[in-house]
């Protein structure tokens, strides 16, 4: 069965992956792991992301501006967490678990666009399994070499993206609470969790030594982020409805999810309650952090993407609750528990078609429809309207990333400007160009220059070329 439920997981995250049009984002990744494995150290440091994913796509571009290569590694690690989610909820709980987080994975909206996005959360959201898994296996098993493995691992997720610092502590917190009880009104140390306290706390110094050389650019980073004012990203007043929307790509939050994931929260309190406590931990506190942060700094619901894996456990958790709650075989006679306990399959079974049948139309409407500017279009559209000395200016600059993995300027003897917001700047581009310019704008703009100075002025002095997917090509009136 998981075999299976891998093979759908990769089939739909194979599926077209270079169909989509390079957005900003994914031309970032491209320009920025084009360069030297020193140059993107370097270039990063300037970043708001580290450098691993970029490294990691560097090596995959050996053919050029090929948006399926672009895109390969965000596909691989998005497979491969299907199968490390089976793992870690099997160990958590049972194969049941395993079996239907992964399969809730392998058909969720939201982790399969980020696994076709040439960008770096599928891969946070492996390494984050990889990290907790071999972390709670460690534990169960006593087994150092596992120890290991969650050192190298963790290291590797917080040199992928800064969220990954928050998994970090949360395992901290977690094996800290392990190392005592509560009996008698007495708080008491077990003394039989001393040598792998001993092994733990060495992992620790050792994921802190590993990346001592990031910590001085991720507080720089994080400074940088929260100095200006927040001109994109989601309110906070609407941060919960928007994080929980997103993580099902869906207009609103999915009734169906959180339903069974009440239910699933519920069933580990009342009988799992040290994986109610990682699973809650997992959930929470990046939630919490990062809704105080959404006031503060730009804050879109993908960097919390690592998150989905515990919200899909605890559903799962919560379906084979019910189904068990159901047709409980406690209730009933030795000689028809075998009958029971093929009910609550069953059961368990038409519960998981209804989130599959939830996820169908979805799914069919994704492949179906543009979901990213499409800047393919955008420069073949250009280059059979411009003529040699024409000005091509993006509004906001930097939105040139994604037209120029497409369009070339040099065989079109065009010019491309990059200018700035104010009336005067626009007016001079204009008047000083003999030949025709060409406005490009995309929504970006907003956030750019949030007090609208480049929008009125467009406005008054531009007509509107053409409109492709979001992406506005103008030409001032004559």
């Amino acid at each position: 069965m998981i075999l299976a439920i891998i093979f759908i997981g990769a089939f739909l995250r194979i599926y077209q992956l270079g169909a989509e049009s390079v957005w900003l984002d994914e031309a970032t990744t491209y320009f920025l792991s084009s360069d030297t494995l020193f140059g993107i150290y370097e270039a990063t440091k300037n970043d708001v992301h580290p450098p691993l994913y970029y490294f990691v796509v560097h090596f995959f571009l050996f053919d050029g501006k090929s948006e399926i290569l672009l895109r390969f590694p965000s596909m691989v690690f998005g497979v491969l967490a299907i199968p490390v989610l089976y793992m870690l909820g099997t160990r958590l709980f049972s194969v049941k678990e395993g079996l239907i987080s992964s399969f809730l994975l392998s058909i969720s909206l939201s982790h399969i666009y980020y696994s076709q996005e040439a960008r770096m959360y599928s891969m946070m959201v492996f390494l984050t399994l990889g990290s907790i898994f071999f972390f709670y296996v460690a534990i169960e098993d006593k087994c150092n070499s596992f120890w290991f493995l969650f050192v190298v691992l963790t290291v590797l997720n917080i040199y992928t993206h800064y969220f990954g610092f928050f998994i970090f502590p949360i395992e901290i917190l977690y094996f800290t609470i392990l190392l005592f009880s509560y009996e008698n009104g007495k708080l008491l140390f077990r003394s039989k969790l001393l040598p792998q306290a001993k092994v733990f706390f060495i992992s620790v110094a050792s994921v802190i030594v590993l990346i001592i050389p990031r910590i001085q650019v991720f507080f720089e980073q994080a400074a940088s982020r929260v100095g200006g004012e927040v001109t994109w990203g989601v309110d906070q007043t609407y941060f919960i409805t928007s994080l929980l929307s997103h993580l099902t790509l869906s207009p609103s939050p999915s009734l169906l999810y959180l339903t069974f994931f009440a239910l699933g929260v519920i069933a580990m309190i009342l009988s799992n309650r040290r994986q109610a406590f990682l699973l809650c931990s997992w959930l929470v506190l990046p939630v919490m952090v990062s809704y105080y942060l959404s006031d503060i700094m730009p804050f879109h619901p993908r960097y919390l993407l690592f998150i989905l894996p515990a919200y899909l456990i605890i559903i799962s958790r919560g379906l084979t609750a019910t189904s068990s709650f159901i047709f409980s075989v406690n209730t009933v006679p030795k000689s028809n528990r075998n009958l029971s306990e093929k009910k609550q399959q069953v059961l368990a079974i038409v519960f998981v078609s209804l989130f599959f049948l939830s996820a169908l139309i979805p799914i069919v409407n994704y492949y179906s429809s543009p979901q990213k500017e499409d800047w393919r279009n955008v420069a073949s559209y250009i280059t059979t309207i411009t003529r040699q000395g024409d000005i091509i200016v993006p509004l906001p600059g930097y939105i040139s990333n994604p037209l120029r993995f497409y369009y070339d300027n040099s065989t079109d003897g065009t010019y491309l400007k990059v200018s700035g917001y104010g009336q005067q700047e626009l007016d001079n581009i204009v008047h000083e160009n003999k030949n025709t310019t060409f406005f490009v704008l995309t929504g970006d703009i907003n956030a750019a220059n949030p007090n609208g100075t480049a929008l009125n002025w467009l406005g008054e002095n531009t007509d509107v070329v053409n409109i492709i997917t979001d992406v506005y090509i103008l030409t001032p009136k004559v």
